[in-house]
C-alpha cells in the first residue's frame, strides 16, 4: 500500500466519509448513491480510487457488487501516523549556525 495514494485518495470529502460508512456495513454503489445524493457514474469514479488505493474491495453478491473496506490497509494507514507522531523533534533553529542559513535566522557574526 502506497501511503500518499492512499492519503490522495482519502482527500476528497466523499470518499473520506464512504470510507467512514463502508467500515460499519458493507454497501452497493446504488445505496452509496442514495446516501450521498449523487449519481452513480460518480459513486463509481469514487469507488475507483479507493479500490486503487488499495483501500476497498468489491464482493459480488447476485447482480450487485457490494463494497467494504480492507481493515488491515486501515490499520497500516494508522500505524504509520503513529510512527510519524512519535517521531523525535528536531531543534528549534532551522539551522546549525554553518552559515547556510537561507532564513536569515542567525548574523554572520554567529
Amino acid at each position: 500500500m502506497e501511503i500518499s495514494q492512499v492519503l490522495k485518495a482519502m482527500s476528497h470529502p466523499i470518499r473520506l466519509q464512504m470510507v467512514e460508512l463502508l467500515l460499519q456495513k458493507r454497501m452497493c454503489v446504488r445505496s452509496l448513491a442514495r446516501h450521498f445524493e449523487v449519481t452513480e457514474p460518480t459513486i463509481s469514479v469514487h469507488l475507483k480510487v479507493l479500490k486503487n488505493a488499495g483501500l476497498i474491495v468489491g464482493e459480488k453478491k447476485s447482480y450487485y457488487m457490494h463494497y467494504r473496506v480492507i481493515r488491515e490497509n486501515i490499520e497500516e494507514l494508522s500505524q504509520f501516523f503513529s510512527a510519524l507522531s512519535a517521531t523525535p523533534a528536531l531543534p528549534q533553529q532551522c539551522c546549525q549556525k554553518s552559515g547556510s542559513c537561507y532564513c536569515k535566522c542567525h548574523s554572520k557574526k554567529d
